[in-house]
């Protein structure tokens, strides 16, 4: 049977339906700021790429105004060809790109695939617009497939938070 996030998916090979892995928020402060650190079976993410995935407001909001793209990511790693713009939301324009392999925290190569989101502002420069990133977040397949597990969860944070997206 197929499953409602892609019909050429079936229910059991989906890792939307059946997440091998129990995902869930905390909530903490860091400097003040309200954040989120996404938890894997009850532990910090703790992999050899990383030794958390936590965020706040803005990369929350980024990360929702793109879930859908995210979603397809999860599933397939499938690569964007050219970055895209999600422009769903003037105040919130986000760079999207993805890549073949990536250099994680620690220095090493890891030959997965990974999705970059940027969020782009534009300034005007004497007739010459030029965008300037201001703030990035990346991750790879199993963690989009955390964020589209708790997708209702991060929403439902940001709103408790004061926080809003596209």
């Amino acid at each position: 049977m197929a499953c409602e996030h892609f019909p050429q998916v079936t229910i059991d090979n989906c890792p939307l339906c059946f997440p091998e892995t129990v995902y869930q928020i905390k909530e903490q402060t860091y400097n003040n700021e309200p954040i989120v650190e996404v938890f894997r079976d009850g532990k910090p993410w703790n992999s050899p790429s990383d030794s958390h995935f936590r965020f706040g407001r803005e990369k929350t909001a980024m990360i929702l105004c793109c879930i859908d793209t995210i979603r397809d990511f999860a599933l397939t790693g499938a690569m964007i060809p050219s970055p895209i713009i999600n422009q769903d939301d003037p105040d919130l324009i986000v760079r999207i790109q993805t890549f073949l392999k990536f250099t994680n925290s620690y220095g090493k190569v890891v030959n997965e695939p990974y999705m970059k989101l940027e969020r782009v502002e534009f300034v005007r420069i004497e007739h010459e617009e030029f965008d300037i990133s201001k703030r990035t977040i990346g991750f790879g397949k199993e963690k989009a497939v955390s964020l589209v597990v708790l997708e209702d969860k991060l929403k439902n944070w940001l709103r408790s938070v004061g926080g809003w997206y596209c």
